[in-house]
């Protein structure tokens, strides 16, 4: 950093965590001297010739927030609060920590990067859906390459993720959400708000080693049976979506029209509740997404293994370990597997059959 004082920028975000409420916006408004920066200043001249003033802003605090910045458990896992990554209040040894200069090089790293990238075309394109389309304001193309690496945000570890999963997943959206393009945007709205929460926020856990409630996956403790990279939360909300769109009674305009741009695979299965194997129903969705009751959800998602019942890839929060649920789904498979779950279901069937043949219960 050269060209600016970094002790003023740190004064800056150590300033910003401490208030009551934080605010990207105004954090961006007082960090002016950070894009005199030369990496973030060479950055911006280019981004300007594709994107307006507003989408560079975008950009550039998505990016700010993703190097600088975490949000970390409270004590009393009630809710998360913002924290810069140097935080005094990391436990000793937390491999998330990393220094000021640490997160100065990931943003020096990030600035080339994407600087050398902007002459694609295709690339611009993503970069343009990811301001327009995400669902998210922390939705930004980084990733970490391993979970395993101590530290792990690092500028050897966290770099620009292009994945042909997102950039589809990025098509979709829009396909859905644009009111242009669809008619219904405002119903895929609230759906894919709720698919949102499932598939970046992490569930509520009060016990345990790693304590979490509505954390950023990929911001959670990495041993953590709640932690996910970036990329499998991702994929996660494009496999909720690949399976609502073979609901029975979904809209068969929007599936001819993803089916028309190639953003669709097989349909041909429809889409089943994995407990009792009923139909899933987009009307009936559509109708608790227009009413909703609180504190009760008919349709639900949830993982087919829970996430504490193993170690291996089978207990993590993968896409294929996510489904839409259903409520009597949810409450017959409580805390067991599939697996389990299904074994129980036969066990009960077979055991009913027997004692109707005997004459001890009536059907």
């Amino acid at each position: 950093m050269a060209n600016i004082d970094p002790k003023v920028i740190k004064t800056i975000f150590d300033k910003a965590v401490r208030a009551e409420r934080f605010s990207e916006r105004s954090l961006f408004e007082q960090t002016a001297l950070l894009r005199e920066w030369e990496p973030v200043a060479a950055l911006n001249v280019e981004l300007l010739k594709t994107l307006t003033p507003a989408q560079v802003e975008t950009v550039q605090r998505r990016m700010t927030r993703a190097v600088y910045f975490i949000e970390l458990v409270k004590s009393d896992v009630t809710s998360t609060k913002y924290d810069v990554r140097w935080a005094t209040r990391f436990p000793a040894g937390d491999p998330r920590k990393a220094s000021f200069d640490d997160c100065i090089a990931i943003h020096e790293n990030l600035c080339r990067n994407i600087l050398a990238l902007l002459p694609n075309p295709g690339f611009q394109n993503e970069l343009m859906l990811v301001v327009t389309w995400g669902l998210s304001p922390h939705e930004f193309p980084a990733d970490y390459a391993s979970k395993d690496a101590v530290p792990i945000h690092s500028v050897d570890n966290l770099g620009l993720m292009r994945d042909p999963g997102h950039l589809r997943l990025l098509k979709v959206r829009q396909a859905l959400l644009d009111s242009k393009l669809n008619a219904d945007f405002q119903l895929f709205l609230s759906v894919l708000d709720k698919v949102r929460v499932k598939s970046y926020l992490t569930d509520r856990a009060l016990t345990g080693d790693f304590k979490t409630n509505r954390e950023k996956r990929w911001e959670a403790h990495p041993q953590s049976p709640q932690f996910a990279l970036r990329r499998d939360c991702l994929a996660v909300e494009l496999e909720l979506i690949d399976q609502l769109v073979r609901y029975t009674n979904f809209p068969a305009g929007t599936i001819r029209y993803l089916q028309s741009v190639g953003l669709l695979g097989d349909t041909s299965r429809v889409a089943r509740r994995p407990v009792t194997l009923d139909p899933l129903d987009f009307e009936l969705l559509a109708q608790e997404v227009a009413d909703p009751t609180h504190g009760k959800s008919a349709y639900q998602v949830g993982h087919l293994n829970p996430l504490k019942a193993g170690e291996s890839a089978e207990f993590r929060h993968t896409r294929a370990n996510i489904s839409w649920i259903t409520e009597d789904g949810n409450r017959i498979q409580g805390s067991l597997t599939l697996k389990e779950t299904r074994e129980l279901l036969l066990r009960i069937s077979r055991n009913y059959d027997a004692l109707i043949r005997a004459g001890e219960i009536t059907p």
